[in-house]
């Protein structure tokens, strides 16, 4: 008996231990699903415009644009982040807490709005970076003849995508962390983003303090990024080729700005 209940008793703390890995998980989905759909949509359409225009060089245009689509993402994106990060931390034991945890006092309102301001500082120039990174070097090896690699596979599309996410997630680390910290700090703790990043500069040691974590940040992205920018390449792919797909597309898209 006593043998039985110790192996329940293990299976159960073993069972709570994995569960823990998916805490935020629901906030997290919310935090990237709609704003990257957002991201993608705003970026075809002024790539779109920059690229028809001929006016700006094209790398530019992919900045240009990346930035954007972030831009428009990150109004979605930051009270998600502000769920996932309250959940995860342990502020809040669910997602459901998370939330009305932010939604039940001006202070946590106000909050949210500053790391708002911080993951505009993050993910505007994230976004910008890896798309730019991820559609230059497809064109880079494309105008290359020496270079003999089918960059529309999607193992390449994954990896190109992997290089973008890894430099585009370890430059913005910075701000990564002023967000988190201002999402976690005290209900006493106002501090914005830059006197947060100065602080940390000041007194937990320099460049070095800025980027910590920035390693993990980049070997969490790369694969991240890599996956969603090669399947969403082969959607779009499977659009163009599909008539039947292309068509309900274009009329989602009049139906849209119709309304």
């Amino acid at each position: 008996s006593s043998s039985i209940s110790t192996t329940s008793s293990s299976s159960s703390s073993e069972m709570e231990s994995w569960s823990s890995l998916y805490a935020g998980l629901g906030g997290n989905v919310a935090k990237e699903a709609l704003p990257s759909a957002l991201y993608l949509g705003v970026y075809e359409a002024v790539k779109s415009q920059l690229v028809a225009g001929g006016q700006v060089p094209l790398l530019l245009a992919y900045l240009l644009a990346g930035g954007a689509g972030e831009m428009c993402g990150s109004v979605v994106r930051a009270p998600a982040e502000a769920v996932k990060s309250l959940a995860q931390s342990g502020l809040a034991s669910s997602t459901a807490e998370a939330v009305g945890y932010i939604s039940r006092s001006d202070e946590s309102r106000r909050r949210v709005a500053r790391a708002w301001v911080s993951s505009i500082l993050r993910d505007v120039p994230m976004g910008a970076i890896q798309i730019a990174i991820f559609e230059g070097l497809k064109v880079y090896i494309l105008n290359s003849p020496s270079i003999s690699f089918d960059v529309n596979t999607l193992q390449a599309e994954a990896a190109i995508g992997a290089i973008g996410g890894l430099v585009g997630a370890y430059l913005t680390t910075p701000t990564d962390i002023t967000t988190t910290r201002i999402i976690t700090a005290g209900p006493d703790d106002e501090r914005g983003p830059g006197a947060i990043l100065v602080d940390i500069w000041t007194n937990e040691g320099g460049f070095r303090a800025i980027f910590q974590g920035g390693l993990q940040r980049s070997a969490y992205w790369a694969p991240a990024i890599g996956i969603f920018l090669s399947c969403y390449c082969s959607i779009r792919q499977f659009a163009c080729d599909n008539p039947q797909a292309l068509a309900l597309i274009n009329a989602v898209q009049a139906k849209l700005g119709a309304s």
